[in-house]
């Protein structure tokens, strides 16, 4: 590994729960599921717990909680896509009462049920919801504060550098579209990427953008796919609904 490398010195699993963690932590304050179910905690498994556990309750009421003990991988081994767990976890959530008996967590005064059979099948084709198709993008696009490089290794070609995240907008049931500002010109550009797909569901392709983007750009590419549409909050719009 080089000197740089964030996982230097860390075990697959360490990776694999800071992963999960970055994933959960938004819903520490913000509802998981429409019944407001939000995250108490998540608990890294022991040597003797069969996974990592998702510790759930209502925000007001400690004695609603519950733990969900949930696989850090697929049957294949892989790491889980973001909009993929999020929505297997939402399902899991939905019937965690059927998921079988409960058992005492070792460390703390919680139920626990085992959902990582559960888990596996329904993340398969999990039920993706509207926001998770709004949220993709943005994690692929990254934030206003840290700005992306068109180049995966960082090198930037003549006439190329990187975007920066400024806002995003569901415009309708269909699409959603995103403001990125081009650090070498400064100029603002509205992304348009698809929700849904033509036979209405949902549509997780948005969390592609980061090598689509970057492809069509760098192949020049980019301007013919712009929208004749006027936006007062940037200088072009650019269709790539039929991309993401």
């Amino acid at each position: 590994m080089v000197e740089d490398d964030p996982t230097a010195g860390r075990t697959p699993r360490d990776v694999l729960l800071d992963s999960l963690l970055g994933r959960l932590r938004e819903f520490v304050a913000s509802p998981l599921t429409p019944g407001s179910q939000v995250l108490r905690g998540l608990l890294p498994p022991t040597e003797i717990d069969r996974g990592a556990r998702v510790v759930l309750w209502d925000g007001q009421d400690l004695g609603t909680s519950y733990a969900l003990e949930i696989p850090l991988l697929d049957d294949d081994g892989e790491e889980i896509p973001h909009d993929y767990f999020i929505a297997a976890l939402r399902a899991c959530v939905a019937r965690h009462e059927s998921l079988g008996p409960s058992f005492p967590d070792e460390g703390f005064a919680v139920p626990v049920r085992d959902a990582r059979r559960d888990f596996l099948r329904t993340v398969e084709d999990p039920p993706l919801a509207l926001a998770d198709a709004v949220y993709l993008p943005l994690l692929s696009l990254g934030s206003a504060n840290d700005p992306v490089p068109l180049s995966e290794d960082g090198e930037e070609e003549a006439g190329e550098g990187e975007w920066r995240l400024l806002g995003f907008m569901l415009v309708d049931e269909r699409y959603a579209r995103y403001y990125v500002r081009w650090t070498e010109t400064g100029a603002v550009w509205g992304l348009d990427f698809c929700m849904r797909d033509e036979a209405g569901k949902v549509d997780s392709r948005g969390g592609t953008v980061n090598m689509i983007f970057p492809a069509l750009v760098s192949s020049h590419d980019l301007e013919r796919f712009r929208r004749p549409v006027s936006d007062i909050r940037c200088q072009a719009v650019y269709d790539l609904t039929a991309w993401c």
